[in-house]
């Protein structure tokens, strides 16, 4: 079910680059594994996994009350797990450039005694142009609620491939030459507690992911990596095969995350691309975490017109 628009509560925007730290944090989250990563932060570009969480800046931004204690104020954020990521990279994001990013909070809904919140966000740049849109569903607090009852899933207008982006693709020949049944896999990888520290190059959003005690709290067996973190393993197999920047030119990445990836899992990202046609390749993408699916999805990827 989709929300009228004017029910929704616009958040109010943020601005402020993408910094060299956080972007070097995608990288050293890999744990030595990020070749591809790391040629694309070096040319000066953020990765897609990074862009994917543009709502959670978006929502770490919002001004807080502050508290009677005087202690920094945490909003709904820390403690909470994404379930649902759709986002759409339009263009690339340089490191450092100045972005706008401006969104809405759409709606709330329960399943199973869990509360869920979808926000949306939309990314520019400093002449107004579209780099990212995404929505995220996020689940609020992971321990159950007993007694409370289910509430229809609220879903978002939200934006799909964007063909216009595609020419511009520096891995369109790559891109032109898949077909059906095309599988990508990437080597196993254990995710430790040290790559997720790395990841969030210190800071403290959502302690989940980093520590022990906070992770313990919210009824977690141990910290979790976040979701766009298990993501940039499925994104560095698709960027060794075709090219670094290949996700940055109107991709969109649909996915659910199925369950926790807990620091020491090893993760295994595998891609197959199930439909080339009228100018768009579709992949059915999913990682397992220690032998169990964690994230199953979709990624679309635009085709430059020659290649369509």
């Amino acid at each position: 079910m989709s929300r009228d628009e004017s029910q929704q509560t616009a958040l109010e925007p943020v601005v402020g680059p993408i910094s060299d730290a956080l972007a070097r944090g995608a990288v050293a989250g890999l744990g030595g594994h990020g070749r591809a990563t790391g040629a694309l932060v070096e040319a000066g570009l953020v990765p897609a996994d990074v862009l994917a969480g543009m709502t959670l800046f978006l929502l770490v931004g919002q001004p807080r009350r502050p508290r009677a204690d005087g202690e920094k104020a945490k909003g709904a954020v820390a403690g909470g797990v994404w379930v649902r990521e759709q986002v759409t990279v339009h263009r690339p994001v340089r490191i450092g450039e100045a972005l706008r990013v401006e969104g809405a909070s759409v709606g709330l809904f329960t399943r199973r005694g869990r509360r869920y919140g979808v926000n949306t966000s939309s990314t520019f740049d400093a002449e107004g142009r579209l780099l990212v849109s995404s929505c995220t569903t996020g689940l609020l607090r992971y321990r159950k609620e007993e007694g409370v009852a289910d509430d229809p899933e609220v879903l978002a207008e939200v934006p799909g491939p964007d063909p216009g982006a595609a020419a511009a693709n520096p891995a369109a020949a790559a891109l032109a030459a898949l077909r059906p049944g095309d599988v990508f896999e990437g080597e196993p990888t254990v995710v430790t507690l040290e790559m997720m520290r790395a990841r969030d190059a210190g800071r403290d959003d959502n302690p989940i992911h980093t520590d022990p005690a906070v992770a313990a709290r919210e009824g977690l067996a141990a910290p979790i990596a976040g979701g766009n973190h298990v993501v940039s393993f499925l994104n560095e197999t698709l960027m060794r095969a075709w090219h670094p920047a290949a996700l940055l030119y109107g991709a969109h990445l649909d996915v659910r995350f199925e369950a926790q990836t807990y620091a020491g899992a090893t993760v295994r990202p595998r891609a197959e691309v199930v439909r080339v046609a009228a100018g768009l390749a579709e992949l059915a993408v999913e990682i397992e975490s220690d032998d169990r699916v964690s994230v199953a999805g979709t990624l679309q990827l635009p085709l430059a017109p020659e290649a369509g």
